[in-house]
């Protein structure tokens, strides 16, 4: 089992691994592609810009006077317009602005630098464009070509690649939420699994013991009852000591029988509530005598309307085999407080004792079958007790412990969130 859950784990970090090198991997190529995008945007307008300016200064170059313009004209393009050094539209795809001057002074590099100006702009209408002024050559005179291009083909390519970038970490999100949730079902259809699979060994574990308690109990009645006739009979030599070595030892055999039984066995349960500070209160008393002799101070601290669901027999010898504990690591006197509180929906029961502790490597091992500090101890309680509470949907942990005492804590539902 361990081997299994070990190599389970072991896949479990390299899907995890692998998901999480392709997700970096997607993510990166989505963004690299967005950054990329703007750099292209703008080459394809700077390319188409060129490419008309050179088509304009053809025109010009052919007609000086400058009337074959004014069939020049494309889909990509909001205006162009020629200008002089005085910033003097020469000619202007509006008719209308013809003669008029400019008042900016974005065409001055053109004349004094002979070099082109790039910039983005916004016209009246709140459009953003793209402004590129060009020197146009014409026999032998120098004119500012101002030529300004919508933006909305090349700013798709921009809105193309977030879209991508948006859709990539959409999938992304989506896949990974899908993959926890899918990991969470196979958790929980595995632990419904080995549930099932603990169950059924139960069962099994429960006809055999049945079988193996009526082959044991019968010669193991008839050996206590002889060592009991043994023990009266005064002609028994050593003063009975071997009779009530094996009379003791015939009671521990019995007693470790019924704890095998009540470990193993597997039954309908009933659903009825349980007043949970009457049962601790029954279980307090029944210890209160030998807390007595080993100078074993209890308090309690209960609330008498929680209920919980469960059987109430059962959970006395939950709080029973709690409580001995309790005394037994506290042969020199001490204290014992019970309380319980709701919390969340459940009613949570803490026994904390004054005792030796208990090592932090021990705390879930205490719990397992056979598991146990005392030489004479079957091992059984605490297992008993864990099964019994986690049959009716509750949890029983080391809270805390130390050299000056141990917490055991049992938390069962509330029965008013059933």
């Amino acid at each position: 089992m361990k081997k299994l859950m070990r190599r389970n784990g072991f896949q479990t970090f390299w899907l995890l691994g692998a998901g999480l090198l392709l997700s970096v991997l997607l993510a990166w190529f989505a963004v690299f592609q967005y950054r990329q995008a703007t750099p292209v945007a703008a080459e394809n307008l700077r390319g188409l810009s060129l490419s008309l300016s050179a088509a304009v200064e053809a025109l010009v170059a052919k007609d000086p006077s400058l009337f074959a313009l004014r069939d020049f004209h494309t889909v990509d393009m909001a205006y162009f317009a020629l200008l002089d050094r005085n910033g003097k539209v020469l000619y202007h795809s509006n008719n209308n602005l013809i003669g008029t001057h400019v008042s900016d002074q974005r065409f001055a590099p053109v004349f004094s630098a002979v070099e082109t100006v790039a910039v983005r702009t916004k016209l009246g209408t709140g459009e953003e464009i793209y402004e590129s002024n060009v020197p146009v050559h014409s026999f032998g005179k120098v004119m500012a070509l101002r030529l300004a291009l919508h933006t909305y083909r090349s700013d798709a390519v921009i809105r193309r690649a977030r879209a991508d970038v948006l859709v990539v970490f959409s999938l992304l999100a989506t896949a990974w939420v899908m993959g926890i949730l899918l990991y969470r079902f196979s958790r929980r259809a595995e632990a419904h699994r080995q549930e099932m699979s603990r169950r059924e060994r139960f069962a099994q574990l429960g006809e055999m013991g049945a079988a193996l308690a009526h082959e044991i109990r019968n010669p193991l009645s008839g050996i206590k009852g002889y060592a009991q006739l043994l023990l009266e009979d005064p002609r028994c030599p050593g003063g009975g000591s071997p009779a009530a070595l094996i009379v003791e030892e015939s009671l521990r055999l019995e007693r470790l029988v019924n704890d095998l039984l009540s470990y193993v066995r597997t039954r309908p349960l009933p659903v009825a509530p349980v007043r949970i500070a009457e049962v601790l209160r029954c279980s307090v008393g029944m210890i209160a005598p030998d807390a007595e002799s080993q100078s074993v101070g209890v308090s309690v601290d209960l609330i008498d309307d929680l209920l919980v669901t469960g059987d109430k027999d059962e959970m006395e010898q939950v709080f029973l085999n709690l409580l001995r504990n309790a005394l037994q690591s506290m042969p020199e006197g001490g204290t014992i407080q019970v309380g319980m509180q709701r919390e969340k929906g459940a009613v949570v029961m803490k026994i904390q004792d004054t005792g030796h502790g208990i090592p932090v490597g021990d705390w879930s091992r205490i719990f397992t079958p056979f598991m146990t500090t005392r030489a004479r101890g079957t091992g059984l309680g605490l297992a008993i007790s864990r099964k019994i509470i986690e049959e009716w949907g509750g949890s029983i942990r080391v809270a805390d412990s130390s050299p000056g005492g141990t917490t055991i804590e049992v938390t069962l539902p509330d029965v008013r969130r059933l």
